[in-house]
């Protein structure tokens, strides 16, 4: 099992430096990569849109309840993902790859050793190589030093698989923005390796068809009336769906901010009347 994961980590490791080379050799092309990565909208404002028209491109009623059911399920399972990827990310210390190219040290048997230091090729522009020159200075951001498994990857590969279930056309443009341009530009700019995407978007995969499928055999009678609910109401439902559209397009940063919020206000309520 260690010779397997050597040799993953070394293909993985080359495949990143082939990808991060193209990075610092024209400020045009590095501020196009950047572009999904530091703009929200260009990084899955498509991806919304193209949910939307999976959504609403329809005009016969069975194939609309289908499609609005396995839409409704891929929303559920994104939190899902983000569970998932969340959690075993606080297990794993594996920094990003721009940040292994510094000395880096971690615990191997009870003792520290250096980390392999990667090459980095410094972007010209954006956000990635801002984060670079913090980094020099000593200013590390805590998010930078998890990267395993990617966030990103499994959550947009689900929503992106999501919407191929529901519309084929729309799901093919759908994956290839989320692999060839949000998690490509990722590994260009040394935020994750091959590995990291790989990894996170096999969860983002295997938890997509888990949630489906339970949510379309275990409780279908749910499915189906959740799916008729949006379109008996479909004023209320489109207000909603903008929503968890503006929310998906940031991966769902603010409903995070927010629920932590309220388990706060929570916990001094209850702490009060206790």
């Amino acid at each position: 099992m260690g010779e397997l994961v050597d040799m993953l980590v070394h293909a993985s490791n080359s495949a990143y430096g082939a990808l991060n080379a193209l990075s610092g050799q024209s400020w045009t092309f590095d501020t196009l990569v950047a572009l999904p990565i530091d703009n929200p909208l260009v990084k899955a404002g498509p991806l919304g849109a193209l949910f939307a028209y999976a959504w609403y491109a329809v005009t016969g009623a069975d194939e609309k309840l289908r499609r609005r059911r396995v839409l409704l399920g891929t929303l559920l399972s994104l939190c899902v993902v983000l569970g998932i990827t969340k959690g075993l990310g606080a297990e794993v210390f594996l920094p990003r790859p721009f940040v292994l190219s510094q000395n880096v040290y971690v615990v191997e048997d009870g003792a520290l050793a250096p980390a392999e230091r990667l090459d980095y090729s410094v972007p010209l522009a954006g956000g990635s190589r801002d984060r670079f020159e913090s980094l020099q200075r000593g200013e590390a951001v805590e998010n930078d030093l998890v990267s395993f498994p990617s966030d990103h990857a499994g959550f947009y590969t689900a929503f992106a698989l999501g919407i191929l279930l529901a519309c084929r056309m729309a799901g093919l443009l759908a994956l290839a923005w989320t692999f060839g341009v949000i998690l490509l530009s990722r590994i260009i700019t040394g935020m994750h390796s091959p590995l990291d995407i790989v990894a996170g978007a096999s969860i983002g995969a295997a938890a997509l068809l888990a949630v489906q499928w339970a949510w379309a055999r275990l409780p279908k009678r749910l499915g189906n009336a959740a799916g008729n609910l949006t379109i008996s109401y479909e004023g209320l439902s489109s207000a909603l769906l903008f929503l968890a559209l503006f929310e998906v397009v940031s991966t769902l940063v603010n409903a995070r901010a927010l629920a932590e919020s309220a388990r706060d206000v929570a916990g001094g309520v209850l702490g009060q009347v206790s």
